[in-house]
């Protein structure tokens, strides 16, 4: 069903995914890079006689010229820039929410860190959403991409295998039932499909190449990657041992003292979410170990899928409670879980690409696999 044009919002960009991972990326650093070089220097004022220029003003400006690049300047490039002081400003301006959120204007509040970490994983959420197959784009949609590509090829940014894609989404259209809709599909393709779109066709960049990718795969081959993947997941799984260990010492009354760094910042002495805390890596660490377990037993998929869900709960629950217990110190746990997740992740697309084999279940070079490995196949994929 089209929407009326009085209730369309507009259509879905392309390549929003990539804007919107500069966006998160450049907040995640900058949030990090000011936190540590705060500490680092001592928490030093820009200012004096009473005045302090904080860093939430920068951060303001450069929102702003987030805001106004692409109401001025169009282009692929604008985007990024855009996307870029987006994602800086937000992170110097939330940085700051402690400030914002306490009477006494308590840079170091607790809850603080939690928050901003929160902040992150919400646009992470987003992202997810958006790189996500679009399915249901309309003719809207599909005219607004021709449009894109159109001004990509005058820009000089458009590839090959990007016209290709606006030129089959245009296909669809000329094939619907809007008249008006495939008479300007007709025309947008005409012009993308012209000898002058031809000879503007830009080289494929890095990523879209494939270049990257192929890179990554020889620095990192699967089986480095699996034996990441389990040393990960082992790691988790006794760290849920100790987790235990700490809340049965808890249940038989023995004294839980959280021991609190020196320094400006504030750490919550209250044991209540150190013991929340405790109970999810407990429940991580127990489905870490059973992933760690069916991927030893060669049923890799099962235990991939386990171990993302795992990994996912631990970087949001589990996140959310260590960045409050340990504040920005847990920095480095988050990026830990994030890798072992990508790892994941990735580690599953590479056996779908393979057909579900992992590399020591492959046919040996006379091309027939031995029943041992057909079952170990089997396995893999389920």
């Amino acid at each position: 069903m089209t929407l009326p044009r009085i209730l369309r919002l507009g259509a879905r960009r392309e390549h929003a995914e990539r804007y919107l991972f500069v966006v998160i990326a450049a907040f995640a650093v900058s949030v990090a890079g000011t936190r540590w070089f705060l500490a680092a220097t001592g928490y030093p004022k820009v200012g004096g006689g009473g005045l302090h220029i904080a860093h939430m003003l920068w951060g303001g400006l450069l929102l702003v010229v987030a805001a106004t690049l692409p109401l001025v300047l169009v282009g692929r490039r604008v985007l990024y820039l855009a996307a870029l002081a987006g994602g800086v400003g937000v992170g110097l301006f939330i940085d700051e929410i402690g400030k914002f959120i306490t009477e006494s204007n308590d840079y170091f509040f607790a809850p603080a860190a939690p928050l901003i970490y929160g902040a992150i994983l919400l646009v992470g959420a987003i992202w997810l959403v958006v790189a996500r197959r679009w399915t249901g784009a309309s003719a809207h949609d599909d005219l607004q991409a021709g449009v894109e590509a159109l001004r990509a090829a005058v820009d000089g940014q458009l590839t090959r295998v990007g016209r290709d894609r606006a030129l089959e989404r245009l296909a669809r259209v000329q094939s619907g039932r809007d008249a008006d809709a495939a008479e300007l599909a007709g025309a947008q393709a005409a012009l993308l499909a012209s000898p002058a779109t031809e000879r503007a066709l830009a080289e494929p960049g890095w990523v879209e190449s494939g270049r990257a990718l192929a890179l990554f795969e020889r620095l990192v081959p699967m089986r480095l990657e699996k034996a990441f993947i389990l040393v990960a997941l082992l790691v988790a799984a006794l760290l849920a041992a100790v987790s235990a260990l700490s809340l049965v010492a808890v249940a038989t009354g023995s004294t839980f003292v959280l021991p609190v760094p020196a320094g400006p910042v504030e750490f919550p002495q209250e044991p209540t979410w150190t013991i929340m805390l405790l109970v999810v890596a407990t429940g991580v660490g127990a489905a870490s170990a059973v992933a760690f377990l069916l991927i030893l037993l060669g049923r890799v998929r099962a235990g991939l899928r386990i171990g993302m869900w795992a990994t996912l709960v631990n970087l949001v629950a589990g996140g959310l409670l260590t960045f409050y217990v340990a504040q920005f110190e847990a920095t480095a746990s988050a990026i830990g879980h994030l890798l072992l997740l990508g790892a994941l992740i990735d580690h599953d697309r590479r056996l779908s690409a393979a057909g579900g084999v992992a590399p020591a279940e492959t046919a040996p070079a006379g091309g027939v696999a031995r029943s041992g490995d057909a079952a170990r196949a089997g396995d893999a994929g389920r």
